[in-house]
């Protein structure tokens, strides 16, 4: 999915005669099953109605742009929830988004606020299913599942008892002879010893995933007691990622898994979004590294003060925050959060935006 590094790329190369849009292209959604797929219509009534405010001096951009995305319907067929587009003079993205997207258009500085939210919000979860033999890593961005890698453990257990059922090369006496007990205590030891090894082996790739694709958040279900093993091997920074450890049946498909941990992940992200604003909340109130309010916020920005943006979503379209506020986030180099349930209710609360700062004045 695309990241916040790709979105300033993007700003880098757009003008103020860029096309925005967000379509909602899901297959599965029964409006787009039609004949003429909802978000078709939907996209037909948008075009026209930019064309018809178009001033004198947008029409010559308008048309060539206009042009390459016809071109790009034409032979376009879905295969994500959601999708982004970006046309400009000196720009062409598109970008199919495995999470779901409300329709939006918009010609003039490029759009990104919805696509900022969707990076925040649907933040990539590594869900690993283990147990003694197997183990399965799932990337999920809170409405969509993949399988995303597997790993089995191969057990010749028949190849074992053989070896470990074999008189000794060495002579005993009669009183320290083999045991059946010894024998099987020497099979079951052998088994744990590999399954270790297995469990070791899962938390290395679980590593491995975490650094090659930015994960910060993961969960480990499965059979219970392998889970918890494989967490125990886990190096403590990302033990701190761990956002539960649960029991899950294997034969889960990947979709009924991320039913089974959506609640969970859910919980955690409205956690994480309240805790941050009531310490955004209290930092400010107690005159440290803080601001409350559109003005302050703003002002902080303009003095490149803000390390932390904190902004309710939606934002409303009327007043131009919806366009402004994420592009000059980006351009200020500050991280943007975007909360909404209760923690959007405290910030609008508060006058509406909030930030953490790098220093009080």
């Amino acid at each position: 999915m695309i990241g916040l590094d790709d979105v300033k790329q993007l700003l880098a190369q757009a003008d103020d005669h860029t096309l925005s849009l967000y379509l909602a292209v899901d297959p599965a959604l029964q409006e787009n099953q039609a004949t003429i797929p909802a978000w078709r219509i939907w996209l037909k009534n948008a075009l026209k109605g930019v064309e018809k405010d178009l001033g004198d001096t947008q029409r010559d951009n308008w048309n060539t742009i206009r042009s390459r995305l016809d071109t790009f319907l034409d032979t376009y067929v879905p295969d994500s929830k959601g999708l982004a587009l970006f046309y400009g003079p000196k720009l062409d993205q598109v970008h199919p988004l495995p999470v779901p997207v409300e329709n939006r258009i918009a010609f003039g500085k490029p759009l990104i606020a919805p696509l900022v939210w969707a990076i925040d919000e649907y933040q990539p979860y590594l869900v690993v299913m283990v147990d003694t033999e197997k183990a399965s890593f799932i990337k999920a961005y809170l409405g969509r599942a993949g399988q995303q890698d597997t790993m089995t453990l191969e057990m010749d257990t028949s190849d074992w008892r053989e070896k470990t059922l074999m008189p000794p090369s060495f002579r005993r006496n009669a009183a320290a002879g083999v045991t059946h007990g010894d024998q099987r205590e020497r099979f079951e030891d052998r088994v744990e010893e590999w399954v270790g090894r297995f469990y070791k082996d899962v938390a290395e790739r679980i590593v491995e995933l975490a650094q090659e694709q930015g994960i910060e958040r993961i969960v480990i279900g499965g059979n219970e007691e392998s889970a918890h093993a494989v967490h125990k091997l886990l190096p403590e920074k990302l033990t701190k990622a761990v956002v539960d450890v649960q029991g899950i049946p294997m034969r889960y498909t990947p979709h009924e898994v991320l039913s089974q941990i959506l609640p969970t992940a859910l919980d955690h992200e409205r956690e994480h979004e309240m805790n941050l604003v009531e310490q955004v909340v209290n930092l400010a109130k107690a005159g440290g590294r803080g601001a409350l309010g559109k003005e302050a916020v703003l002002h902080a920005m303009e003095q490149q003060r803000v390390e932390l943006l904190i902004v309710p979503w939606p934002l409303p379209d009327g007043d131009g925050l919806m366009t402004e506020l994420p592009m000059r986030a980006m351009e200020s180099g500050c991280a943007i959060e975007m909360v909404h349930g209760e923690a959007a209710e405290r910030v609008k609360a508060e006058g509406g935006l909030a930030a953490r700062l790098y220093y009080a004045l």
